[in-house]
Formats: C-alpha cells, sequence, structure tokens
C-alpha cells in the first residue's frame, strides 16, 4: 500500500512541476483552472463542503462560502483528487470532512476514495519537499514543537491550510518523529 500512496504523491509532485508551482502557498484555483475547472463559492446548507460535477462539457467544482479559507482551499484541493484519482460520478458531494487527529471511530475508515482524495489534497497543498524544506527552516529557529504553536500557526497561514491539517501532514511524513 505504501507505493500507492508514493503514486498520489508523484501525481501532486508532477501536476505542481507542469505548471510550475515551486513557491507556497500552492495557488489551487489556478491549477483548478488549469485542469479546465470552474471553482464557484456558494453558501451551501448544513454540512455540505463541497460538490464536483463533470458532464462531458464542464467541470465545476462547488465549494461552501460559508466555511473557512483554510476549508475552502482544502475542498478544491481534495475535489480536484476525485477528478485525477477516481472516475468522477457526474455528481459527487462531500459532506464536511474533519480534519482532525483520527480517533477509534475515524480510523476506522469505510470509504477509501475520500482517503485518497484527503492525501491528494494534503499533497498537493504542502508538497513534502517544501514542508519539509520550511520546517527545517522553523526548527533551526530552536523551536520547540510542543510549544511552539505560534511557529505553527505561522507556518500554516504560509501554506493557507489549517495548523490540524498541517499537524497531520507533517505526522504522515514522518518529520514530527524526531519530536515526539
Amino acid at each position: 500500500m505504501t507505493n500507492y500512496w508514493s503514486q498520489i504523491e508523484n501525481k501532486t509532485k508532477q501536476i505542481l512541476a507542469d505548471m510550475g508551482i515551486s513557491e507556497t502557498p500552492i495557488p489551487i484555483e489556478m491549477i483548478a483552472k488549469n485542469l479546465n475547472v470552474h471553482v464557484s463559492y456558494e453558501p451551501f446548507d448544513g454540512e455540505l463542503s463541497g460538490v464536483l460535477y463533470k458532464d462531458k462539457e464542464d467541470t465545476i467544482i462547488g465549494v461552501n462560502s460559508s466555511h473557512p479559507l483554510t476549508r475552502q482551499r482544502f475542498t478544491i484541493a481534495h475535489e480536484i483528487g476525485h477528478l485525477i484519482l477516481h472516475e468522477p460520478d457526474p455528481v459527487h458531494i462531500d459532506k464536511n470532512f474533519r480534519l482532525h487527529f483520527r480517533n477509534e471511530v475515524s480510523s476506522q475508515a469505510t470509504d477509501f476514495r475520500e482517503i485518497e482524495a484527503n492525501a491528494f489534497a494534503a499533497a498537493i497543498l504542502m508538497p513534502a519537499n517544501l514542508l519539509s524544506s520550511k520546517f527545517d527552516d522553523v526548527i533551526r529557529e530552536g523551536i520547540d514543537i510542543d510549544s511552539g504553536t505560534d511557529q505553527i500557526s505561522s507556518l500554516a497561514r504560509e501554506f493557507q491550510v489549517s495548523s490540524q491539517a498541517l499537524m497531520i501532514r507533517l505526522s504522515k511524513l514522518g518529520i514530527l518523529d524526531n519530536f515526539s
């Protein structure tokens, strides 16, 4: 399975390389536009985060405009993940996917497509090479990961992701292993 996650990482690296993107924050709307995807913002009811609509002529990502900017960016990246990784149904609707550390219930994830789309979103918004480099810069400044919430928040702002998404990504990449 590790090879499969590497394939997702490689797909995101290739997209970023093809579009000449090497700086943060990753311009996810520009990526969508370059993939001929229109992004539309609407205040959805309930916990709906995003919708991916694709037919023969159009591909549209609907984003809940009521959500914070970091959530909106992750939603766009997540829906692009569905578009690239999965043969999309004519309409794909995502309920509010929570970005928190996994608990006993959530770790029993039953929808692998959602897990893949989340992995894709994290990988494209926080590319491993950029995140590792930026995190190394933070560590060189001498912060303690447990008390460095200001620095972590600053790094999350630089990538325009939530602090929780950043911490999950750092953990999944093994970058936090030396700081536990």
